[in-house]
């Protein structure tokens, strides 16, 4: 298992998750603390559970692409990169009540369907190959969601000048590179 490149991952993925997590804590109202904790929670959550899901569907449909799933897993990132650095160019000023709790899981959801792509190539980009890799590896990729996202939220609440944008931006060139690596090692 490649820890280095599960982190990597995880951080790229934690991108859009750390920008939802910065714009709430803009518009803080309550206990700057706990609700961070709870958007944390909220998104790093999700980010587990959606690679689970990813990698159960691929496994599903592993022995139809054991031949070229390095080949699938490099279009997959470099698509989903792509997608992240396009969208960190759209303005994101959208209307949501920040302390409704569906809204947060809701918002959870969206920041982590990237998540779920990702989770089909796992095993060929960090060597989850087993139940016990990829249980370390959604770890590794919900905790440092957790940490980012916390701290965008604390963030958000104190510097309200700062472009969430560049997160995502870097977070889509990390996984194009992971994709590309993904694709000259496969």
């Amino acid at each position: 298992m490649d820890i280095i490149s599960a982190a990597a991952i995880g951080t790229a993925l934690a991108a859009d998750a750390m920008a939802a997590s910065f714009s709430r804590g803009m518009k803080n109202n309550g206990n700057r603390a706990y609700e961070a904790f709870v958007t944390a929670s909220a998104f790093g959550l999700f980010q587990m559970i959606m690679p689970v899901l990813g990698w159960s569907i691929g496994k599903v449909g592993s022995s139809f692409i054991s031949g070229i799933d390095h080949i699938i897993a490099f279009i997959i990132l470099v698509l989903l990169g792509i997608k992240m650095i396009t969208d960190s160019h759209k303005d994101k000023t959208v209307a949501i009540n920040y302390n409704n709790k569906k809204e947060l899981i809701l918002l959870s959801f969206a920041t982590s369907i990237d998540a779920l792509a990702s989770g089909i190539i796992l095993p060929v980009s960090v060597g989850a190959t087993k139940p016990v890799y990829m249980f370390y590896t959604v770890f590794i990729i919900g905790a440092i969601t957790f940490i980012l996202s916390y701290m965008g939220y604390s963030f958000g609440s104190t510097f309200r000048s700062f472009k969430p944008r560049y997160a995502e931006m870097a977070g889509g060139a990390v996984l194009i590179l992971i994709g590309i690596k993904t694709l000259l090692t496969g």
